[in-house]
């Protein structure tokens, strides 16, 4: 059981209230890629707050900027901060790298541009209740609290309808942010064959596949930054890869 001796905040007071008796150790996997403008101002609130047993992994991959260097000064205050660094930008390696590394109870996988705290608290209560094991973020089940461009909101329907006929996923959502028990994933992610921008579809496809607990629920999404990606790019690379992954499972 998470213990936390520290003050009043109710953002930390709740994250250790919601966290299942039997977790230890909770650890927030947060891939980051030339992140020099958000890292700061995301990443210490949260630390500032957290409750003991909880924990950062941050995986850097292949930034160009000054993010390794806020990085290294980061993990030199907080103990609770620790990070990885990859020589190549790929975001589907680094959160595999975090996953295979990971040595929390409850993993949550989380966007720097995002960290939902509402969505982490909402997830660890239903890891709690027992009848979950992996709960799932979706932008789509937002509904009008989803504040993107509409442009990328067709785009991930488009992407969404893609992975239910291909595939047969039975959700909305796959990159969302993810609350997970590690003992139902943890021989998932070797098994997992492609990195970018697919690695986060098969890693849900498989574990439903598997037949873990899977439960989607809304997330809160706002746009602090321009996507490292442009749509132009990413759309035709998620087909392309959506056609792969079928032909491959």
């Amino acid at each position: 059981m998470i213990n936390s001796n520290q003050g009043l905040n109710q953002d930390t007071e709740s994250l250790r209230d919601a966290c299942p008796e039997t977790a230890l150790k909770v650890e927030i996997i947060i891939p980051v890629f030339n992140e020099e403008g958000i890292l700061e101002s995301q990443l210490v609130p949260i630390l500032e707050i957290l409750p003991s047993g909880f924990q950062i992994s941050v995986i850097e991959n292949g930034s160009t900027d000054s993010t390794p260097d806020l990085l290294h000064n980061l993990t030199e205050k907080y103990t609770s901060l620790r990070s990885v660094s990859l020589p190549d930008p790929n975001y589907g390696l680094a959160m595999k790298t975090g996953l295979l590394k990971a040595e929390g109870d409850i993993l949550i996988i989380d966007d720097l541009d995002v960290l939902d705290l509402d969505f982490w608290i909402r997830g660890l209560k239903l890891l709690g209740s027992g009848n979950v094991d992996f709960v799932q973020g979706s932008k789509v089940l937002a509904g009008k609290a989803d504040k993107r461009p509409l442009v990328r909101k067709a785009a991930t329907l488009t992407l969404t309808f893609l992975l239910r006929a291909l595939l047969g996923y039975d959700g909305t959502d796959t990159h969302g942010p993810k609350v997970i028990w590690r003992k139902a994933i943890e021989d998932i992610p070797a098994r997992c064959g492609f990195e970018l921008d697919m690695f986060p579809t098969e890693f849900v496809i498989r574990a439903q596949r598997a037949g873990v607990g899977i439960r989607e629920i809304p997330i809160h999404l706002r746009e602090i930054r321009a996507t490292p990606l442009p749509l132009t790019r990413r759309i035709p690379r998620a087909l392309r890869d959506i056609w792969r992954l079928h032909r491959t499972l």
